[in-house]
């Protein structure tokens, strides 16, 4: 293999932990501004091992007692301000649990005018997935934390732009090259696929 193929190779994952360290270690603390330098060199270490590795083929359903089969497609549909829809609408009731679809590290906990109460997972293979409309999040979630596909990190809603409508989950998951649509990624939890199926419930395609 030539020198500059190696180079490039190694490029990305270095960068990604320059980078990550500055910003933990300039201000940008993992948790209330409390840990250890280590700790954060060891959260950007973790960081770079997500990138190294292959993106999911398969996400978990995020939202506890829905099946896939339930789901109404709402990926790149019309949105207010000549908007697509990227990412797919999952309608629940007020406070159902929403779980993590993958294992990674929680990178984001926020709210946007949007999204309203937000949270933001990094995955393998450098994949964001973006959890919005949350009522609430999980007691003492924190960014850096690590999870599992078992692990809550809030409940659905409907804040943000959301407000005044069903109450669901809007996730989201954005590779390198842009937005991906989740709905082919996602399967059903080993626990949901023996339960009863209720009807699908149809997306409301308007937003505020």
């Amino acid at each position: 293999m030539r020198k500059s193929v190696v180079v490039k190779k190694l490029a990305l994952p270095a960068l990604v932990l320059l980078l990550v360290a500055v910003v933990l270690i300039n201000g940008a603390a993992i948790s209330a501004g409390t840990e250890k330098v280590t700790s954060k060199l060891l959260f950007a270490v973790h960081v770079v091992a997500l990138y190294a590795k292959a993106p999911d083929q398969k996400l978990e359903m995020p939202v506890q007692g829905v099946t896939k089969s339930q789901i109404a497609d709402t990926w790149h549909v019309p949105r207010a301000g000549d908007r697509l829809h990227e990412g797919q609408d999952i309608f629940a009731q007020r406070g159902t649990p929403v779980l993590s679809a993958t294992d990674g590290y929680v990178v984001g906990i926020g709210e946007n005018s949007l999204g309203g109460q937000t949270v933001s997972i990094l995955g393998a293979g450098g994949r964001s997935y973006y959890y919005a409309h949350l009522d609430s999040y999980a007691a003492n979630l924190a960014i850096g934390d690590h999870v599992t596909t078992q692990t809550i990190l809030g409940y659905v809603g409907n804040t943000g732009n959301a407000a005044g409508g069903p109450t669901h989950l809007h996730l989201g998951v954005y590779a390198r090259e842009g937005a991906l649509n989740p709905l082919p990624l996602l399967a059903d939890r080993p626990e949901e696929k023996s339960t009863v199926k209720t009807p699908k419930i149809e997306s409301v395609k308007k937003r505020r």
